[in-house]
């Protein structure tokens, strides 16, 4: 089999297929990889953002221009047939060459990159991104970086900001999203209130010590009902309206208090009490404007917080 491009299309050609077969568009020979990796027209079509019938259509035009059967389909699934399993092997070689000639160009045109990027997001995230995000600007000395602190979501589709990174994956179908990574958290004190209150931080007495959380109209924050729920249910003595309050309150010495686990390691003088709460943790997805994913700038900062949250799921900082 034998395959090139002319004018931007794929044309396939095969030893058992006349040598007149039609030019073929690269989304369909896309399309028809998707079906091959998910087994079934519905599954594949909840992927493309096709409705089954439409992705049914596609594949049957697809079939007609090349005027073999290229899948089997069975009340179960779809299984490619031999002429098809070429074809899919061949698109797939093709996704992976589109892929590295895009990070080729990306990389070249690092510094060709430019404008503002304006990321929306939480206090505990906010904290993470601009403590992390200095070599972007290495990397990409044209593109500035908004970082915008807000327990209420921007809007993406009426562009107050390019990105969110949000603990919960949004509804809106017209955004692009991708789970990034799992944020974690764990109860911490200082060295200094552990060594003070030694016997009830070794027994977890945890109503003899004293504790560091939100104030009332924040106290249904996850974490204040996690605090509410340990044995002597301890009522924060010290309450904040935000949560790096609870960080400067833990480090210097006010008590106990929840925070998200990259935040402790990056202190020096923390003890954990609970290094890990697993019903705490917070799946944290990244989502933009679907017109925006061809933007280099917006592309050049999704990726570099890939990179960094990737980081962080093998390390923990």
């Amino acid at each position: 089999m034998i395959a090139y491009s002319i004018n931007g299309h794929i044309e396939v050609k095969s030893r058992h297929h006349a040598p007149n077969m039609k030019h073929l568009n690269w989304d369909d020979l896309r399309l028809l990889s998707l079906i091959a990796q998910e087994g079934t027209l519905r599954g594949a079509a909840r992927k493309a953002g096709l409705s089954p019938a439409t992705l049914s259509r596609r594949l049957d035009a697809l079939e007609e221009a090349v005027g073999q059967k290229l899948v089997e389909r069975f009340q179960g699934g779809c299984i490619p047939t031999a002429f098809g399993a070429d074809v899919v092997a061949l698109a797939d070689q093709m996704g992976e060459i589109a892929l590295e000639v895009e990070r080729t160009r990306d990389r070249q045109n690092a510094h060709a990159a430019s404008g503002v990027v304006r990321i929306n997001t939480d206090e505990w995230l906010s904290y993470f991104l601009t403590t992390r995000f200095a070599p972007f600007h290495e990397a990409y000395p044209n593109v500035e970086v908004e970082i915008v602190t807000s327990h209420r979501p921007y809007s993406l589709a009426r562009r107050e900001a390019d990105i969110a990174i949000r603990p919960y994956r949004p509804e809106q179908l017209d955004l692009v999203t991708r789970h990034i990574g799992t944020l974690s958290f764990g109860l911490y004190c200082s060295r200094d209130v552990a060594t003070r209150h030694a016997a009830a931080f070794a027994n977890q007495q945890w109503a003899s010590m004293p504790f560091v959380g939100f104030d009332e109209p924040r106290a249904e924050f996850q974490s204040g009902r996690w605090l509410r729920a340990l044995p002597g249910g301890p009522v924060p003595w010290m309450r904040c309206s935000y949560g790096l309050g609870i960080l400067d309150g833990v480090a210097h010495g006010a008590g106990l208090g929840v925070l998200a686990t990259f935040l402790a390691n990056d202190q020096h003088d923390l003890v954990a009490a609970i290094a890990h709460i697993p019903e705490l943790d917070q799946d944290i997805w990244l989502s933009m404007h679907g017109g925006l994913r061809t933007s280099a700038r917006v592309r050049a900062v999704v990726d570099f917080m890939g990179q960094v949250f990737s980081q962080y799921r093998e390390t923990g900082r």
